[in-house]
Parts: C-alpha cells; sequence; structure tokens
C-alpha cells in the first residue's frame, strides 16, 4: 500500500479485523478505525505486509455493510469461511515476505519488472502465458476464433508429468 494514492489508502478494507471490533465499526468513522495490519519496509520499499483477517462473523457482516455489501452478497461469496468461524475456526493471518522486492533492492533495480523471470507488461498482461485471454476472437488462436472452448497454447504439463 505505501506508494499509493490517497483515495486508494482511505478505502474500507472489510476482510481485515478491525481494531475495536464491533463498537469501533458503530461508533467511529469507517476511515478512522485502524486494522491489525504489519508491514516491514527498508529504504521506502515495503518487502513484506500481513494482517489478521477479519474472524468473527459478526464484525465481517458490519464491515461488508458499511463497504456496501448485503448480507445475501456477502453469504454467497464468504458463505464457506462465515461457516468455518461458527464452527469455531481460529483468527488467521499472516506475513508475505516479497522475495521479488528484496532481490530488486540487492540487484540496484528501480523496476520490479527486471527481476521477475515472466513480469507482466503495463496493462497487466502475461505475454508468455497470453493472459488474461478474453476469449472469443481477440485472442486469435484458432480455437477461440472456431467458436469451440479456448484451450491456451503452450506445453502440455499433464501429458509431460505422467
Amino acid at each position: 500500500m505505501g506508494r499509493g494514492r490517497e483515495e486508494d489508502r482511505l478505502q474500507p478494507q472489510p476482510v481485515l479485523h478491525a481494531a475495536g471490533g464491533l463498537e469501533a465499526l458503530e461508533t467511529q468513522d469507517p476511515l478512522t478505525i485502524k486494522a491489525y495490519q504489519y508491514d516491514i519496509v527498508c529504504n521506502g520499499v515495503e518487502l513484506s505486509s500481513g494482517a489478521i483477517r477479519n474472524h468473527r462473523p459478526d464484525i465481517m457482516y458490519k464491515a461488508f455493510a458499511i463497504a456496501g455489501y448485503r448480507r445475501e452478497e456477502v453469504e454467497a461469496r464468504f458463505g464457506g469461511m462465515l461457516n468455518a468461524f461458527r464452527y469455531g475456526a481460529p483468527p488467521h493471518g499472516g506475513s508475505a515476505p516479497g522475495i521479488d522486492r528484496i532481490v530488486m533492492m540487492l540487484a540496484d533495480e528501480r523496476n520490479i519488472r527486471e527481476v521477475i523471470a515472466f513480469p507482466m507488461n503495463q496493462q497487466a498482461q502475461d505475454l508468455l502465458m497470453q493472459a488474461p485471454s478474453a476469449g472469443g476472437s481477440r485472442s486469435g488462436c484458432a480455437s477461440c476464433t472456431s467458436g469451440s472452448t479456448c484451450r491456451p497454447s503452450g506445453p502440455d504439463w499433464a501429458a509431460m508429468l505422467s
């Protein structure tokens, strides 16, 4: 998050556990509520990030309601997780180090794409894998233009591994 635009940083994050719990969600301005988030930063570069995730159904419903989601939509999208919490799943969270960011710093590169083996371009496309594929005739492969199910070109990994 560190270098994002101001409006990106001020969006409610309903999947993060609100510090202060349900009381904070009911009494405070949503943009002032803190979450249990963790970052490791070196020379202004975020190397690792993590958080405690929302793990109480009552807080989850309230947080998503503040973000504009109806209860039915939360049930449809997160029903499995909500059921797990109802049966006593413990709080969960973690931290994920950005090994690519650490390598970028060690290699003294300014752009992370210089150290990623198969980087996406500035349109978030992976040219090697032809992803994302929009289907239809846009991708230009024979399967897509013939109207049949699109099968990405490239190695048949299942056949190679059998």
